[in-house]
């Protein structure tokens, strides 16, 4: 999920990089050209979300790396429902776009939600409180 104006500079460095690369070759790597390491992404994640003003919560409880990944899983799954893919299909072209060796590996990415399914809500909007207890707040996008 890429703004407009990210994915036109993603286009425009595409077409200036990526016909150089070899498929080995990593598109963003360190100034000698070796892969970014775990600990660099890390230390650039944080520095990221400092800059836009993005707490930290730490001890795992985020906003990791991790956490953009399911974002864009749990979001691109929305659209492409939205634009009539039926579900399964869906869940395949997603599966296959992440990496996953199984669509069981996506499934864990894509938590019911009522961003996606706001007719649950309504259908159960009665029976919520009873069953998740008085006070729970629901995010919607």
């Amino acid at each position: 999920m890429l703004s407009d104006e990210l994915k036109d500079l993603m286009a425009q460095y595409a077409d200036k990089i990526f016909y150089a690369l070899e498929e080995t070759e990593y598109i963003f790597t360190t100034a000698n050209g070796k892969r970014l390491s775990g600990d660099v992404i890390y230390e650039l994640h944080r520095k990221f979300m400092s800059s836009a003003g993005i707490p930290y919560i730490g001890n795992g409880n985020g906003p990791r790396i991790h956490d953009w990944r399911h974002t864009f899983a749990v979001k691109s799954f929305k659209q492409l429902v939205d634009n009539g893919v039926d579900l399964y299909v869906a869940l395949s072209v997603l599966s296959t776009y992440l990496g996953h060796k199984t669509i069981y590996a996506t499934e864990k990415y894509l938590r019911l939600t009522v961003s996606i399914y706001p007719c649950i809500k309504e259908k159960w909007k009665a029976n919520i409180d009873d069953i998740f207890g008085k006070g729970v707040t629901y995010e919607e996008d």
